[in-house]
């Protein structure tokens, strides 16, 4: 199971290497193509694990002035 995120940067937002820096603190790697990071599920995670990690993400993000999307695909 994976949840995969793509961000949308501007130039009066955040530098894209603290985000990337927040993002791996979070446990999510870079990834190249559609999506910008990857969070690679050691089990199949249920609804509420997904929700709670989103939850974290966005509150670190928060102030930073990025975009982002999620999907995450069992």
């Amino acid at each position: 199971m994976r949840t995969y995120v793509r961000m949308t940067f501007h130039s009066e937002g955040a530098d894209p290497l603290k985000v990337m820096d927040v993002m791996r603190q979070l446990g999510f790697e870079e990834s190249m193509g559609m999506h910008d990071f990857v969070y690679k599920w050691k089990e199949k995670a249920t609804l509420d694990s997904v929700i709670r990690l989103v939850a974290e993400m966005h509150g670190r993000l928060k102030g930073l002035d990025v975009n982002y999307e999620i999907t995450t695909i069992s």
